[in-house]
């Protein structure tokens, strides 16, 4: 199975961005084991998270459970205005601690408390928000179901899509900072566009099964940045099935296309 950082690759498409989305229900279900049982972290520490090296407010942080000694205990606590959480006095064992804002994930990482801390224990972790966004220079794109094609040979219905149109989809642009939401809907020819977008990262949420006749699709969130300097024009959203060794379900895949 393809990690998640394989799975972007370049096509060759003319003046798009396209982009490539595990949803996290994906991702939760494929990951492996915690090696070496993750870093080691004090009973009382603190999470800061940051976007662009300023503080993030309003992350949700969520510590679980791992081992028979912690249990399946869970903590969680929202940044404050200082893009910090504040964790105290968790018992000795094993934790995975997962940080998000919007469906988006700043941090997911294991890590152990000791009954009597090492030198080399932490007292706090820090994650980035946002930091791997793709650009374009627009707010707008088309969103389509990439369908294997009819013929014959199921290798080459593979190689050879077809991209069916979404229409009807709502799509939200929801800014982290301010909680600005922006709305539009898919057209008959999967095409939208959102009016008047400032520069900057956004979440882009997509329901693509709100539609009557549209197939069951998943809910999804990603990031995208809109910049007048960035290299690709507009968006090309795509949905596909997911195949064998996956969860299952459908995917927004998020490929980069060069322009020509």
């Amino acid at each position: 199975m393809l990690s998640f950082a394989e799975k972007r690759w370049l096509v060759a498409s003319a003046g798009i961005l396209a982009l490539l989305v595990i949803p996290v229900s994906t991702v939760a279900c494929s990951l492996v084991g915690c090696a070496d049982r993750g870093v080691e972290l004090r009973k009382n520490f603190t999470v800061r998270v940051t976007h662009r090296n300023k503080p993030l407010p309003g992350v949700s942080v969520q510590i679980t459970g791992n081992s028979d000694v912690a249990g399946h205990q869970s903590f969680s606590e929202l940044t404050s205005v200082d893009g910090t959480a504040h964790f105290a006095n968790l018992p000795q064992g094993d934790y995975w601690i997962k940080a998000d804002l919007l469906g988006i994930d700043a941090g997911y990482e294991c890590f152990h408390i000791n009954s009597l801390a090492s030198r080399k224990a932490k007292k706090s972790r820090r994650y980035e928000w946002g930091d791997e966004a793709p650009g374009a220079r627009q707010a707008a794109g088309r969103l389509v179901d990439s369908q294997p094609g009819k013929g014959r040979n199921p290798l080459e219905n593979l190689l050879h899509r077809i991209d069916v149109p979404i229409a009807e989809a709502r799509l939200e642009l929801r800014q982290p900072v301010t909680g600005t939401v922006r709305t539009t809907v898919s057209d008959a020819n999967g095409h939208f566009a959102f009016d008047r977008v400032p520069d900057g990262t956004y979440v882009l949420h997509i329901d693509a099964g709100t539609a009557p006749g549209n197939r069951a699709y998943d809910v999804t969130d990603t990031l995208v940045r809109f910049s007048d300097t960035a290299k690709r024009t507009t968006l090309l959203l795509s949905r596909r099935e997911l195949g064998g060794g996956s969860c299952g379900g459908t995917s927004l895949e998020i490929e980069e296309a060069p322009d020509h």
